[in-house]
């Protein structure tokens, strides 16, 4: 898991969105966040590889996307649709 905590740290790094964020382990879950609070998880499916994604819908519930990829999936997918990465509130 510290291997695939140190792929995604060194891929966010490279981009301008995800760059403004802390990603740690949490159980075998990575934790996407910011200023101590987490607003979006990536969940390692059965498939070795493949993660789906959570994210903290409106500070009030855990909201699953639908949507299922490897990791440099994911974070691209986070990148490219910024209004999942955090809330205004």
């Amino acid at each position: 898991m510290n291997e695939m905590l140190e792929k995604a740290r060194r891929m966010a790094r490279s981009d301008p969105h995800l760059s403004l964020f802390d990603i740690h382990i949490e159980g075998e879950e990575l934790h996407l966040g910011k200023d101590g609070e987490c607003f979006a998880r990536l969940i390692r499916t059965e498939t070795p590889g493949m993660w789906r994604m959570a994210y903290f819908h409106n500070l009030e519930r855990w909201e699953y996307l639908d949507f299922t990829g490897t990791l440099e999936d994911c974070l691209a997918f986070l990148s490219d649709n910024p209004h999942y990465l955090f809330w205004q509130g």
